[in-house]
């Protein structure tokens, strides 16, 4: 299930904005200091959890759900007018780390785990879980580095500053550079 959202450019006293074209699917949970720098459609019947200060680039698509290969129908109107309940595939839902970047035209499947600190490419296709602070790029993409040193990582998973007060960061800004 998926709605539209029909406000053009809202925004609201918090920072909330709404751009024209974008879609948002209904179990949707977005974390704090995420932005969307341009289209993002998100749909399917499956949930989609995106952590704090995510960046999303322009044009990108979350699939959270898909249809089941093995439905003799595959589409879900025509079901749903026989009487049947369209069937969908057994991966379900998105999630998505804290401090991602997720590059413009990138597109993430049902059923991915993207860890914390990863980069997605521009044009993309994600098919399979993102390791923490891997750099991914294609389609479909492929591991192609880390972006930190494995102690580097360690510490910042330890320290979970993307779960501080703006007032923390800013007293502790020489630890996030």
């Amino acid at each position: 299930m998926r709605f539209i959202l029909r406000f053009r450019n809202y925004s609201d006293s918090t920072g909330i904005y709404i751009g024209k074209g974008s879609k948002i699917a209904t179990d949707t949970l977005i974390g704090d200091g995420s932005r969307f720098n341009g289209k993002v459609v998100i749909k399917g019947n499956g949930s989609c959890d995106i952590g704090n200060y995510v960046a999303f680039g322009d044009q990108i698509t979350l699939i959270t759900s898909n249809h089941s290969s093995e439905a003799v129908n595959l589409q879900y109107a025509l079901a749903k007018k026989i009487g049947n309940k369209p069937r969908t595939s057994e991966k379900s839902g998105i999630k998505i780390g804290h401090n991602v970047w997720v590059g413009d035209r990138a597109i993430i499947v049902a059923g991915v785990f993207v860890g914390n600190g990863a980069i997605i490419g521009a044009g993309s296709v994600v098919t399979k879980d993102v390791p923490p602070y891997a750099v991914v790029g294609g389609a479909p993409a492929k591991f192609i580095r880390y972006r930190l040193s494995e102690e580097r990582i360690v510490e910042l998973e330890k320290l979970e500053w993307w779960n501080w007060t703006l007032e923390e960061m800013i007293a502790k800004k020489h630890l996030l550079k």
